[in-house]
């Protein structure tokens, strides 16, 4: 696999809290589990970056996976300290695209990547809505480097 680490300035870093039940037969993280990963890392990125956490049954505006894709480059296992970077990197007219990376502590060489699309969604309407302009401007804020 070819170095990709410099391809992306991550500045959101969360640590993954493991649980025994993330371990399958083979004794390592399931594949399954790594979205669950990624869903926390996209959690906090909004938290952190956004004000707000998605899910809140108070927000009517909310951001939304519409796509994923996973690559999945080495195994994790129980007991790894990992860590789950998140960049957005793409803001379009409704959307955005997220790339996250799953690394072991110490390391640049990502152990899984994923790449997906999230997009404004209004519960009260169900409908999509053009990306705030303050959404916009918080996460250029965030992402711009210093």
């Amino acid at each position: 696999m070819k170095n990709i680490s410099q391809t992306i300035d991550f500045r959101h870093k969360l640590p993954v809290q493991m649980r025994f039940s993330d371990v399958d037969g083979f004794g390592h993280i399931n594949n399954g589990v790594y979205n669950d990963y990624y869903d926390l890392g996209r959690m906090y990125y909004m938290r952190d970056v956004l004000g707000w956490l998605p899910g809140d049954p108070a927000r009517d505006d909310q951001l939304v996976v519409v796509h994923t894709e996973t690559d999945f480059f080495r195994q994790i296992f129980l007991g790894q300290s990992i860590y789950v970077l998140t960049s957005v990197v793409d803001l379009g007219n409704r959307s955005l695209k997220m790339h996250q990376w799953l690394i072991e502590e110490g390391t640049d060489q990502p152990l899984s990547v994923c790449k997906s699309v999230m997009s404004c969604f209004r519960r009260s309407t169900g409908t999509s809505f053009p990306l705030p302009d303050e959404w916009r401007k918080a996460i250029n804020n965030f992402e711009t480097p210093r």
